[in-house]
């Protein structure tokens, strides 16, 4: 019995350091995906960023929707996608975005759901990208154009909350 316990303490330890070790490499790969992310949207121009987003793909897949763990970064004009590792990125253009909607039935009761944009991919028929957030959910329809209905959307928290993932300075673009 008392084999079992030291054998079973020995693999946890084992697990925890691996996990000790290998943490600054993942966070080194999560650092690459979001600089890369805001190169391709330009970073002055960014709206709205997750840097742990869940790329579920697309509908149909030769859309070319990624699957797994990335950053998910939102500009006025696109939205990319660049997953962790290895590094693959995918872009909407903004202006063949068609709707914009959320899985959950409320998304700003929720804190984690899944967006769902359809849009014109480059063969010119009808595609749906999927990604599940973490982040402040209602930010992001915001920027993505989500339709609240006739009350319009819910109230956000204070920029100075802290609980948004994106910056929330004012935009100076002046066009």
């Amino acid at each position: 019995m008392s084999v079992v316990i030291i054998v079973l303490v020995a693999v946890v330890a084992i697990v925890v350091i691996a996990g000790l070790a290998l943490s600054p490499l993942l966070n080194k790969k999560g650092d690459a995906a979001v600089a890369r992310a805001k190169e391709i949207v330009g970073e002055s121009r960014v709206k709205a960023i997750e840097p742990k987003a869940v790329g579920m793909g697309t509908e149909p897949s030769e859309a070319g929707g990624l699957l797994g763990l990335g950053c998910l970064v939102a500009s006025d004009d696109k939205v990319a996608f660049v997953t962790w590792q290895p590094i693959d990125e995918f872009t909407i253009d903004r202006s063949k975005v068609g709707k914009v909607e959320a899985a959950a039935d409320d998304p700003a009761a929720v804190q984690k759901t899944t967006i769902e944009i359809t849009y014109t991919a480059d063969n010119g028929e009808d595609a749906i990208a999927r990604w599940r957030l973490g982040g402040d959910l209602v930010e992001w329809l915001n920027v993505l154009g989500y339709d609240w209905g006739p009350e319009g959307p819910p109230m956000t928290e204070s920029p100075d909350s802290g609980a948004s993932g994106s910056p929330d300075a004012p935009d100076s673009s002046d066009g």
